[in-house]
């Protein structure tokens, strides 16, 4: 990493070698009934309760910390050796109960409900420490923040399924949800509050949404129809330590978001199907927390409070063909649209004076605009023998981001950069299992996924080849499955990935994850009761995402 202080005609450079940990621990208990006093009426009640803590650590050590001046020069201002402490924990406390009711009538329409309220707890500090090397009683700097944040989320639904018609199935609804998301962030700089970093926020945010679709079957054609009218009103209010008055950022939207599929039997082996559909994919509280946390010694990192949710447009028109013996190929050719694209870009960090830090840099989750993809995903089902079976698929586009990033620095100032990139990326994946005999398979997996551009650099080739043996016993109650997880050997870079990120004239950061291989597993599951549960557990549904 280096960054390119042009005022100062200085260039600092900060290549680093360290290990990440990671330590999750998480238990929950559940808890569900079922009640159907009579074929028409089904009601259910569910709890749900459990924690979940997650530390990530990192011991790096920046080994030759050093500025050159002028800038392309190797005249060295200084070298310096200092080992960076970061650990970062993230906690969490669920707890959430929902209430479900349906009923059928006679004229086989159907009536549901249902209601979620959810209470969650998240929180957790991150401790950066900057100390000597080798030497490590040296302390240079110590930074502490943490944070509060409990999280209020309430769901419901109201669904009603018309009774058959001759022209097919018509399904429309309701849902309402609402979060109410409070936070409390302190920052501390070798004991000080630093009040500039240190906030309190609040995110609002109701949906109100209703729905109709229509399903249907004639001759060979199939297809649905529906659309989603969706009401959105959200409010974020943060207020800083360094200020004397509260910050609003309100957004609203009334949108519709239809879809649509339609599917032809060329005959009872082919298929052909063309589908379109909208969405939209929301922000969390955290990316737009304009509060920012000590990532790493060099790492500013932070969200936007402007920050907009992505609206994704997909086009669709596939076929699938069933072959002899078990044997098939699809291939999908697609468009993807998506607005407001949220990336996790860099940019260089002010002092309220405007002077560049160049020992760090930000780390901003925000809109960068809009992008496109063009692709095609194709794939084949093989089998070459009764007890071999081969599935393949491939995926290939064209990705391409287009846009500007606006951000607002510390020193008061709005800077905009230009977004302009575009590559083509491909994956593919292999899942080949032989069975031996009735209870008993071996299974290979290979998944890959090439080199992909981002907003500001370019994320590395990624690949990970698995081996597994599973055998029962016991009459299919005793599972034993024998893992060899990201085969390596010292023959391949398996489950390694390089992250890059690139400003010209400004900073360069690369790094790259070297994760663990060769990982030998034996795991042993016994059934007590082969019955299959008809009961649904509920799971977080605000909280987990925020997490």
């Amino acid at each position: 990493m280096f960054i390119v202080n042009q005022a100062e005609d200085k260039t600092t450079f900060l290549p680093s070698d360290g290990e990440r940990s990671f330590d999750d621990i998480s238990y929950n208990g559940r808890f569900n009934v079922d009640f159907t006093p009579n074929p028409n009426d089904e009601f259910s009640l569910g709890f749900f309760a459990g924690k979940h803590t997650k530390e990530r650590l990192a011991d790096i050590v920046y080994y030759d910390n050093h500025a050159v001046s002028p800038i392309g020069t190797e005249n060295r201002l200084y070298s310096f050796e200092y080992y960076n402490h970061n650990l970062r924990i993230r906690k969490g406390d669920f707890a959430l109960g929902s209430f479900d009711y349906a009923h059928k009538f006679n004229d086989k329409s159907k009536l549901s409900t249902s209601f979620l309220y959810e209470y969650t707890f998240l929180g957790g500090p991150t401790v950066n420490d900057n100390l000597g090397h080798p030497d490590n009683s040296t302390i240079y700097q110590q930074e502490y923040n943490t944070n509060d944040n409990p999280l209020y989320g309430t769901r419901f639904n109201l669904d009603y399924t018309w009774k058959p018609f001759s022209f097919g199935t018509i399904e429309t609804g309701y849902q309402y949800r609402d979060i109410d998301h409070k936070g409390e962030f302190v920052y501390e700089r070798d004991g000080n509050l630093v009040p500039e970093f240190s906030s309190d926020i609040q995110l609002k945010r109701a949906i109100h949404s209703g729905y109709a679709q229509l399903t249907g079957k004639k001759d060979k054609w199939d297809y649905a129809a529906g659309v989603r009218l969706e009401s959105m009103d959200r409010t974020y209010t943060e207020a800083l330590k360094s200020e004397t008055t509260t910050n609003l950022y309100e957004y609203d939207f009334v949108k519709l978001f239809p879809s649509a599929s339609v599917q032809f039997a060329a005959n009872d082996k082919t298929n052909i199907k063309a589908a379109y559909s909208k969405r939209v994919e929301r922000t969390t509280t955290l990316k737009m927390n304009s509060f920012a946390e000590r990532e790493h010694s060099e790492v500013f990192e932070q969200g936007d409070n402007t920050l907009l949710p992505e609206f994704i447009d997909l086009v669709e028109l596939g076929i699938t063909k069933k072959l002899k013996g078990g044997n098939s190929v699809y291939a999908t050719a697609y468009f993807r649209h998506t607005d407001n694209v949220i990336n996790r870009v860099n940019t260089l960090a002010y002092e309220t004076n405007g002077a560049v830090i160049d020992s760090v840099i930000n780390r901003v989750y925000s809109n960068v605009g809009k992008s496109n993809a063009i692709g095609l995903e194709f794939g084949a089902t093989i089998k070459p023998t009764k007890n071999w079976s081969n599935v393949f698929g491939a995926n290939v586009y064209n990705y391409a981001i287009d846009g500007v990033l606006n951000f607002n620095h510390r020193d008061g100032v709005s800077r905009s950069y230009d977004i302009d990139t575009e590559s083509t990326i491909y994956s593919f994946n292999l899942n080949s299992t032989y069975s031996f005999w009735e209870n008993a398979s071996l299974q290979f997996t290979f998944n890959y996924l090439s080199a992909r551009n981002t907003a500001m650099g370019e994320d590395s080739r990624f690949y990970s080849p698995n081996l597994a043996f599973r055998k029962t016993f016991l009459d299919n109650r005793l599972t034993a499955t024998l893992q060899w997880q990201n085969i390596d050997m010292g023959l391949l870079n398996t489950n390694e990935q390089r992250i890059t990120t690139s400003r010209p004239d400004q900073f360069y950061t690369t790094t790259n994850y070297v994760y663990e291989v060769d990982m030998i597993s034996l795991n042993l599951s016994y059934t007590f009761n082969t019955v299959k549960n008809k009961s649904k557990f509920i799971d977080s549904e605000f909280g987990k995402k925020e997490f």
